[in-house]
């Protein structure tokens, strides 16, 4: 019973957290949390084509969509679709351009920005995680 209370203790940063009654009830409320906890660590991973696309523009820089597919040998829609999720999690920007046409260049952001955009959305969700649990 001290052990699991500890376990909490780190996993939550909280050091109120009352044991359950009964073991069944640590089982399953630590099992709970690690589950919450494993959705988070998902939601902030990258799937392979991510970290490609993001390390072509840390050393191409400006890129369109099509530039992107060509080098990557992806399709312009699939490279469209990570680059939208990319651009909602603040890895990549985008910018619209005019050069005889409208259309949009993406680049990496600084590493330094993605990992502070990464922290603080880790930190947010264990937060969160936190409140639940109190």
């Amino acid at each position: 019973m001290v052990l699991t209370s500890k376990i909490l203790i780190i996993l939550t940063g909280c050091n109120n957290v009352q044991p359950s009654k009964s073991a069944g009830e640590r089982v399953n409320g630590m099992r709970n949390i690690l589950q919450d906890i494993e959705k988070i660590m998902d939601n902030i991973k990258f799937k392979p084509s991510d970290i490609k696309i993001y390390s072509l523009l840390l050393e191409k820089g400006a890129m369109r969509v099509s530039e992107i597919a060509r080098e990557l040998n992806l399709s312009s829609r699939f490279v469209r679709d990570r680059l939208k999720d990319l651009n909602s999690r603040g890895i990549v920007k985008k910018e619209m351009i005019q050069e005889g046409w409208i259309g949009y260049v993406y680049m990496a952001e600084a590493p330094l920005k993605v990992v502070k955009k990464l922290k603080s959305t880790l930190i947010k969700e264990l937060e969160s995680l936190e409140k639940l649990l109190e």
